[in-house]
């Protein structure tokens, strides 16, 4: 890769980390330069969806087109964030101390609480989607993907208890200015796609992303990458219940 593009290489290592997409991206290079794209390529993600949902309305109805939107962003990221909800529901919540909980977190295989974690968050985020006019459930789509990952980003140093594994490899990583950009590119995506209503789900993103992390650190010690895919998950969930609590107050949502 040309040296003098290092932001490509960047953009392209956040893409292959994050998708499922294949891209090629060179040799190995600092992640805390990457997690910078991680809301543009979360907004990648989410206008793919929306397309889907646009496009299936025309001709089905708006439960079948908000499960085919959700669909669309599984299958694009390979489920990589789902997995960590499904882990981290398992681990924080099951377990009597916090070295069996780690433990629990490194198990593949998903238990009681992950798959109710799964299955409540789907239902969730299809019956949002659902209720909401195409128009607001397009603009909900694109930032929930966008704004779940600047709030990851943002709690990448809640916490460094926890010295081995890919989120404590985050930790060191990524610095202020890294999660200072990814910030910025989120609040930009939310002005764009909402004006500035667009902030009002960026803050709850973060808020709750906060909250997450801080339950796990307390539960675990410290951050694994299980943990930052569980609180980008809560906190897609979160940009939808404010777009809706926005819309139901009697607020409009999304460009004119």
């Amino acid at each position: 890769m040309a040296s003098d593009q290092p932001f490509l290489q960047h953009a392209r290592v956040a893409v292959a980390f994050l998708t499922r997409v294949p891209v090629r991206h060179g040799e190995e290079i600092a992640m805390g330069r990457v997690a910078r794209w991680f809301p543009v390529v979360g907004a990648g993600v989410g206008v793919l969806s929306a397309a889907v949902l646009a496009a299936s309305r025309e001709i089905l109805s708006n439960q079948v087109s908000a499960v085919l939107a959700v669909i669309t962003g599984v299958l694009v990221t390979g489920g990589f964030h789902h997995d960590g909800l499904a882990d981290s529901a398992d681990g924080l919540v099951g377990g009597w101390s916090p070295e069996q909980r780690r433990q629990i977190l490194k198990d593949s295989r998903h238990g009681t609480y992950g798959v109710l974690a799964l299955v409540l968050q789907i239902i969730l985020q299809v019956s949002v989607l659902a209720d909401l006019d195409t128009r607001k459930a397009v603009c909900a789509v694109v930032l929930m993907h966008c704004l779940g990952r600047a709030a990851a980003v943002s709690v990448m140093h809640a916490g460094n208890g926890i010295t081995e594994g890919l989120g404590a490899n985050y930790v060191a990583g990524v610095r202020k200015l890294d999660m200072s950009i990814a910030l910025g590119l989120g609040v930009v995506f939310g002005f764009v796609v909402a004006g500035w209503q667009g902030l009002v789900p960026f803050v709850v993103a973060l808020v709750v992303a906060r909250l997450g992390v801080t339950y796990a650190v307390k539960r675990i010690g410290g951050i694994v990458g299980d943990v930052l895919g569980g609180v980008e998950q809560i906190s897609e969930s979160a940009v939808l219940l404010s777009v809706m609590a926005i819309v139901g107050i009697g607020g409009d949502f999304g460009w004119s």
